[in-house]
């Protein structure tokens, strides 16, 4: 259905997460969903720094190495939350309720956006 384009070099968060967001592009009720949001979003896994920049624009996804300076929404957590999240196991709304998840930025928009990083 589509295709993630990559800037640069990937760092290991990237490589990690980039087979689930192309395993989404083809889902067309999930790409559906995708294809509306434009905007970006960092996520940093906190105990290392690194950091991933997802960009939405029309369809169009985008994935970059480290940070964008103005972000839509950001998020920091740990590796093994982002496992958890991506295989199912850890709602993203629990996520920050109980403190594994840090956000700032446009809440709903990134609520949005995560979907592409979760696999079902």
């Amino acid at each position: 259905m589509g295709e993630i384009h990559i800037i640069g070099d990937l760092n290991g968060l990237g490589a990690t997460l980039l087979p689930i967001m192309e395993q989404n592009l083809d889902n067309p009720e999930r790409m559906k969903k995708i294809r509306r949001i434009s905007g970006s979003l960092v996520a940093t896994e906190k105990n290392t720094g690194v950091a991933i920049t997802i960009i939405f624009e029309k369809g169009r996804i985008s994935l970059k190495d480290g940070p964008v300076e103005k972000p839509s929404a950001a998020l920091w957590t740990d590796f093994d939350t982002v496992a958890a999240y991506s295989c199912g196991e850890l709602n993203p709304i629990a996520g920050v309720l109980n403190g594994r998840i840090k956000v700032r930025g446009n809440i709903l928009k990134l609520l949005k956006m995560v979907t592409i990083l979760r696999a079902d």
